[in-house]
């Protein structure tokens, strides 16, 4: 089959990308004009240049595809409202137009556990309320479901949702992964509530083999999947494998929930009101998400689709810290 992938050059799109074409598919990336490409090198497929909010740009993209999967979004927990809303809802929207209007059979979007409210939360599933309240994030993926799914019920095109795991990892992951363990290597990394929430996890090789499923399997029609590794370990417990792997210190560093919800809260104020560059060093959805047991099940996917993680958990640390050293290595001065 021939299948678009847009956000293709991402860290989850592009092992995506990877594992479709293993499996024999043709795989076109739609690119965004000016970001970074060597995500595919390597690759095989066929890269056009785009954007989710320009409808002209998709519809050479998704001309003669079979199949879209839709990654393109802006993945962060800082922003503008306007910007989440413009890419990541409308732009999901417009995707889908596109993808009907050119006779696609089925639209993948790969949406977030962040559309639910984090608090303690143990086997939740795909029947959560979606009640993230006012995180710009969040709420800009629950407009993107509801979108597609308004979209296809309109033209009869079939679509997926998957929501990764709490904490997806793997090669290409440039933010959290590799910021993690750039932290935890200079010390500067540190706990809420000594590290004992507990968090699902997912190694990108197994989210790209269960997202392929979904793409493909006919019982995944019109379907949400979430997909998990079934390992949730804490905080604690996956730094100090992390920390083994890299040879490094245990971070010594914690702070309680309360003072760190302050001081995250102090910080986004003055990020607010001053012109300070890029991104708080913290915030509160960071110190949310290190705070309470956040624990989603893929049970569904399992029992309707068969689909289960082929690399287990302490083997896709290692294979994430090898990959960590080779980029640390081309880049020394980072």
């Amino acid at each position: 089959m021939k299948i678009l992938v847009t956000g293709a050059n991402g860290f989850i799109g592009s092992n995506l990308c990877e594992k479709l074409i293993s499996q024999g598919h043709q795989v076109r990336a739609l690119i965004l004009p000016g970001t970074p490409e060597w995500y595919l090198d390597g690759l095989e497929l066929e890269k056009v240049y785009g954007n989710v909010t320009d409808p002209e740009s998709l519809k050479p993209a998704v001309k003669g595809c079979d199949r879209v999967c839709h990654l393109a979004a802006i993945a962060k927990d800082w922003g503008k409202w306007d910007s989440f809303i413009n890419v990541n809802s409308i732009g999901t929207e417009k995707v889908a137009q596109a993808a009907s209007s050119a006779g696609v059979k089925r639209m993948l979007l790969t949406s977030s556990v962040a559309v639910h409210h984090y608090r303690n939360i143990l086997n939740g599933d795909e029947t959560l309320p979606r009640d993230c309240g006012h995180f710009a994030y969040g709420r800009s993926k629950i407009l993107a479901e509801d979108k597609l799914r308004a979209v296809c019920g309109k033209t009869g095109m079939e679509y997926v949702i998957v929501r990764p795991a709490m904490f997806p990892f793997g090669p290409k992951d440039t933010t959290s992964f590799f910021r993690m363990a750039e932290a935890i290597e200079k010390g500067g990394f540190g706990f809420v509530n000594s590290g004992r929430s507990r968090i699902c996890v997912g190694y990108v090789e197994n989210l790209a083999e269960g997202m392929s499923l979904a793409l493909m399997h006919p019982e995944a029609k019109n379907d949400l999947f979430i997909i998990e590794d079934g390992v949730a370990p804490t905080w604690k417990e996956l730094v100090t494998l992390i920390a083994g792997e890299l040879g490094a210190k245990m971070p010594w560093l914690n702070l309680p929930y309360p003072i760190a919800w302050t001081v995250a809260g102090g910080m986004e104020l003055c990020w607010k009101i001053l012109p300070l560059p890029a991104e708080p060093i913290l915030t509160r959805y960071r110190i949310k998400a290190a705070s309470y047991d956040l624990v989603f099940s893929g049970k569904k996917i399992r029992e309707k689709l068969g689909w289960k993680p082929k690399v287990g958990f302490e083997q896709g640390i290692r294979n994430t810290v090898e990959w960590y050293r080779k980029m640390k290595a081309l880049n020394p001065k980072r």
